[in-house]
């Protein structure tokens, strides 16, 4: 029965994030987790939240098949085997920590629910650092929606995860714990009804924090125009759809634009190195600028050796910023000895790309800083704080055509959302060929244009000043409370620890 519940448990965990956003579920996903791991050994805890994780992650990132197939060229078998290896690395660290919490948990209900939330969060922790970081289907992305989104100001969406799992596993406790055929003691269920102040006060907070606000408006605003050209994947790296796609972007660019600001194209837009193409793009870019109007693009920039992707002002200035965190088998081979035999089965077209150079991600366009990132930098909260508080918008320019339509581009909104939230700044978000979108400082979608279609959108963006508390200390307060509570299990844990729990 327990493994049929972590199974099911984990399969309809992908269902709380976007596209589906139905965010109760990630709650009761976790809470059913704990009920199947609470009482068990290390070892049965990690093979029943691998069982769990399998689903979780085997249907949330079924994308990476696209990817690797469609657009990698790999065999059906060699992408599948791809695939799976990626998801059977991502179940370990739900595994691992909830063995963590098998071999640690003591006599207190309420501890013991800190130490599942904690070894939980320095999981996801881990897993948005090791080889540079896949942070993907983070448990507190799916709270985007809930009253629970409020704590991303102060602690970030790690933080929010363990919020969220904390609560869930409250849950558990407050429902169940302490049950048997004859019914609890009467100490027992007084200590359970204890634990429902902590409950009711995780979400009464969250709705109170919704109108605290870190930052304020300024008084002044910029016109920005997102530009979605929708050239297909397997088309857009075509020397010969190069100036086609040109001029798809440059058409749309120029409809009705007397009063936009700002216009910025996607990721790699120009699909070359820009001097390549200068003959084409000057004369466009300064017609627009004869009446104050911007244009930053994504595409290629080669200085000797170095080719960066990158982002640049076609006009004026020119100012430019480069990639500083590369997708690791995307756009860079790491360990490059080690793992250069996948090469032979996968087309990895940027592999060789170097990582610009930081900390500094910020244009001044228009007199207003823009904070940018490109593709999955903005997967990094932490990175993207590094704008603060000098940023007053944030713009991501992306591709996520590499991943399909169904479910990664909507994925990828959500967690641009949660920058939005972390931060309270405005996001200008563009893709190839969506989802691009308008986000509001409190995360929520104003205007997107759908996948698969050619268009654009003008939006009157006001820019925001000030620094959330999380811009300021960013992951560290939860790095540190994680580990104190897990240091604290181990210390004093085994030596309390009892079947027969109380608080």
């Amino acid at each position: 029965m327990k493994w049929f519940l972590a199974l099911l448990a984990g399969g309809a965990m992908p269902f709380a994030y976007a596209p589906f956003s139905f965010w109760p579920l990630s709650i009761l996903s976790v809470a059913v987790l704990y009920f199947v791991i609470r009482d068990e050994t290390p070892r049965q805890a990690f093979r029943f939240a691998a069982v769990y994780a399998l689903p979780y992650f085997g249907i949330g990132v079924s994308w990476i098949y696209n990817s690797v197939h469609d657009f990698g060229s790999a065999a059906p078998p060699a992408a599948v085997a791809m695939t799976v290896l990626l998801v059977l690395i991502l179940t370990l660290f739900p595994a691992a920590a909830s063995a963590i919490h098998a071999r640690f948990r003591g006599r207190s209900w309420l501890f013991n629910t800190a130490l599942f939330a904690s070894a939980w969060t320095i999981a996801e922790l881990l897993r948005g650092w090791i080889f540079g970081g896949f942070p993907w289907l983070l448990v507190g992305y799916s709270q985007s929606d809930s009253v629970f989104r409020a704590f991303a100001s102060y602690i970030g969406v790690y933080g929010v995860s363990w919020v969220l799992v904390f609560f869930a596993s409250l849950l558990v406790v407050v429902l169940f714990a302490g049950n048997s055929k004859g019914g609890a003691p009467q100490h027992v269920k007084l200590a359970r009804l204890g634990l429902l102040v902590p409950l009711l006060l995780l979400p009464l907070s969250g709705w109170l924090l919704l109108s605290v606000e870190h930052s304020s408006a300024k008084d002044t605003s910029l016109r920005f125009r997102l530009v979605q050209g929708n050239i297909p994947q397997e088309l857009k790296f075509s020397r010969e759809r190069l100036i086609s796609s040109l001029e798809t972007y440059m058409r749309l660019s120029n409809e009705d634009s007397e009063d936009v600001d700002i216009i910025v194209w996607p990721e790699t837009a120009i699909p070359t190195s820009f001097k390549n193409v200068e003959t084409v793009i000057d004369p466009f870019a300064q017609s627009l600028l004869e009446h104050g109007t911007e244009v930053l693009s994504g595409g290629f920039y080669r200085d000797g050796d170095n080719v960066y992707n990158a982002v640049r002002q076609l006009g004026g200035d020119r100012a430019l910023y480069t990639k500083q965190h590369l997708v690791p088998f995307g756009e860079y081979v790491p360990f490059r000895l080690l793992f250069d035999f996948v090469s032979k089965f996968v087309i990895i077209p940027s592999s060789d790309l170097s990582r610009g150079s930081g900390p500094a991600n910020l244009l001044n366009i228009k007199g207003e800083n823009i904070g940018l990132s490109i593709c999955y930098e903005d997967v990094f909260g932490e990175e993207m704080a590094l704008s603060f508080p000098n940023a007053g918008v944030l713009v991501n320019v992306s591709n996520d055509a590499w991943f399909g339509e169904r479910i990664a581009p909507y994925q990828h909104q959500q967690i641009a959302r949660m920058r939005a939230i972390e931060f309270e700044r405005p996001l200008m978000r563009i893709t190839n060929t969506g989802v691009s979108s308008a986000i509001n400082y409190r995360g929520e979608v104003l205007q997107s244009i759908p996948h698969s279609t050619e268009g654009f959108f003008d939006i009157d963006v006001t820019p925001r000043t000030g620094s959330t508390p999380y811009a300021r200390v960013r992951n560290y307060p939860v790095w540190i409370f994680s580990l104190a509570v897990i240091a604290l299990s181990m210390l004093f844990g085994r030596m309390t620890k009892n079947r027969h729990e109380t608080v």
